[in-house]
């Protein structure tokens, strides 16, 4: 069985990474998404879940799953689509992931990681361990088609798909057979004496009946067994002998029910090898079965996990009346949004922070200047998270985004200088952007924020105007915030038609709007607002 909730065509393998995804993380504050994940937003008994409380599993594969781009609008619509589910039957897929989530963690109490492992533990401990997970799974299996059954108003093709398999594949024919072969297996797992809920609290033996076909040979040995039958009988535990009436003993002679006339230590220990290794027998013939169903349900841990997470942040976005919108994935030179706000930022603050607006369709380079604490950082960040959950299926904080996929998608953000740092910042930044170059493919989309400041702004323009030159050459698409005014004008005055310039709003008495407008670079960051503001006049 399959449960392909993350692609169409494949399950989850955490391949095809963004390269350096670390400084993608760190450049647009993508750990805030990670931790807000990992726990319900939804109060329970009138209080908000404590901090220790967190599923780290949930932002961890977020964090994963972001990292790891689609490539086709096909994969990002499948997956937009089950989000759409998500949104409207929120309790299905926290049903889903708490079934898998309970599942594993039994799963790894009954000895997930040593299961199978040679040496690991004894035999009869490692076949009782296979019985005991093959019931999980087989009860697991049932309460997520009963859960599927009661969401008959699913949608998506993936979770539709999903459930069809579930019946098809695992039809009530099949599960019968298993639980008639684990139900002819218990007493390898009751041992010999307990209680039994329909027997009024009286005591009872669970014995095994196995029907053997044997040849014989000559001198009348034993020749080739094979099994014919095995199943499980349970009877009431006899009185002693002296404690029955003289009715009880002719009663129990005459009952036709099995008996153990074996009395030996020898006999009752060759019993017991013959009780295993039918047990065992039986249990390999289920090992393809339980291989398939180990692989299912890892999937399904996983990729439940990132539904629920992202299942929480529409929750907070929720509580916080945050508006979230479905991009459109478009073609490479298409980009342009309504309303773009940066998600993270809203996330950690609860609140909407200034949204903006850009028509960027047909231009490779895209420049942002202006006044310092003008907003300029948060809107070239807003575009990037918006592009990396556009890549991975997920909606937007924004009326409307639309740009191309970009499977080679790199940030570079001006970093301080920090006692990890085994260089100069120059030299820190340049190493940087080496890598980031010697990565550059089909598709590749490059985010610079402040780059190149740490030096002169000669020398930085110079350097930026070569290195951003010779990727819009290569096709690349660049977004840059920069105070490089020699630079940014020079790239103006050239009037390339591929190049969109915008400026961070600012009034004449020198507040800031935190909105980007169409404008020519100015010569000067109004740097002194600052000061007067800090130091006064």
């Amino acid at each position: 069985m399959k449960v392909r909730l993350l692609y169409p065509d494949r399950e989850w393998k955490y391949t095809g990474t963004y390269y350096d995804s670390d400084s993608i993380v760190k450049d647009l504050g993508l750990s805030v998404l990670f931790q807000v994940s990992s726990r319900s937003q939804e109060p329970k008994k009138g209080t908000v879940q404590r901090a220790d409380e967190a599923d780290r599993h949930l932002g961890d594969i977020l964090k994963k799953v972001m990292m790891v781009p689609l490539k086709s609008k096909e994969e990002i619509y499948y997956r937009q689509d089950i989000l759409r589910d998500c949104m409207e039957n929120a309790d299905f897929i926290e049903s889903l992931y708490e079934l898998s989530r309970e599942m594993t963690f039994r799963w790894e109490a009954l000895g997930k990681q040593q299961l199978d492992k040679p040496g690991s533990r004894d035999k009869s401990a490692n076949l009782l361990s296979r019985i005991e997970i093959l019931h999980l799974f087989v009860n697991t299996l049932s309460r997520i088609k009963a859960l599927c059954r009661r969401y008959g108003m699913l949608r998506s093709r993936g979770f539709t798909d999903f459930c069809r398999r579930l019946e098809e594949e695992y039809g009530e024919e099949q599960e019968e057979r298993i639980r008639r072969i684990l139900s002819d297996l218990i007493f390898y797992c009751d041992g010999q004496e307990e209680y039994s809920p329909e027997g009024g609290g009286s005591k009872r033996e669970s014995i095994s009946r196995m029907v053997l076909d044997c040849s014989v040979t000559e001198g009348i040995k034993l020749g080739e067994i094979s099994l014919e039958d095995v199943s499980t009988v349970e009877r009431k535990l006899r009185k002693r002998r002296s404690d029955r009436t003289f009715r009880e003993r002719i009663t129990t002679a005459l009952a036709q029910e099995p008996t153990l006339i074996l009395k030996s230590v020898e006999q009752l220990e060759d019993l017991k090898q013959l009780n295993e290794q039918i047990t065992a027998y039986i249990m390999d013939s289920f090992r393809p079965v339980m291989e398939e169903l180990k692989c299912f349900f890892e999937e399904l841990y996983i990729q439940t996990a990132f539904y629920q997470a992202c299942n929480n942040l529409f929750t907070r976005c929720r509580h916080a009346c945050i508006s979230l919108s479905f991009p459109e994935a478009g073609d490479r030179e298409e980009l342009h949004f309504r309303g773009l706000m940066e998600f993270c930022m809203a996330i950690y603050r609860g609140r909407k922070p200034v949204g903006n607006d850009c028509d960027g369709d047909g231009k490779k380079l895209l420049v942002v200047t202006g006044a310092n604490q003008g907003g300029k950082s948060t809107f070239l960040r807003s575009i990037g998270i918006a592009q990396v959950m556009l890549q991975c299926g997920m909606p937007v904080c924004a009326e409307a985004f639309t740009s191309g996929i970009f499977p080679h998608f790199f940030t570079h953000f001006t970093r301080r200088e920090d006692s990890a740092m085994n260089s100069g910042r120059l030299d820190e930044e340049l190493g940087r952007i080496d890598g980031i170059i010697r990565h550059l493919g089909d598709g590749s989309m490059v985010l610079l924020n402040e780059s190149f400041a740490t030096t002169t702004e000669e020398e930085g323009s110079v350097i930026a105007d070569d290195v951003i030159r010779a990727m819009m050459e290569a096709g690349v698409k660049v977004l840059t915030v920069t105070h490089l005014l020699a630079f940014a004008r020079k790239m103006y005055e050239r009037q390339l038609p591929e190049a969109a310039f915008l400026t961070a709003q600012r009034k004449e008495d020198g507040t800031r709007t935190y909105k980007m407008i169409a404008g020519a670079p100015e010569l000067t960051s109004f740097g002194l607002d600052l000061y007067e503001e800090l130091i006064g006049t």
